[in-house]
């Protein structure tokens, strides 16, 4: 992959049981319950229950994940992502 990042970002999300993400440079770690990935425009956090990582390609820059959706954050690039803004109640 080259070192120019593609600003652009699509989130698409069907029936919060499947997401389409665009511009995801790697994905940094992910369980059934969490996905952490890098973005253009910042980090993710997907939280929800039976995640998993259909497919993802760093050249292409898309994730696709299947499972039981229950929260979406951005953290921006200055904010570690050492904190959790949006958590499961």
């Amino acid at each position: 992959m080259n070192n120019e990042i593609n600003p652009e970002q699509n989130v698409l999300m069907l029936n919060r049981s499947r997401m389409e993400l665009s511009g995801i440079s790697e994905v940094e770690s992910f369980t059934d319950e969490n996905i952490l990935a890098l973005s253009s425009l910042g980090d993710i956090s997907i939280d929800g229950e039976e995640l998993k990582i259909e497919s993802f390609s760093a050249e292409s820059g898309k994730l696709v994940v299947n499972g039981k959706f229950d929260g979406f954050c951005y953290f921006g690039n200055e904010s570690k992502r050492r904190r959790r803004l949006f958590s499961k109640s």
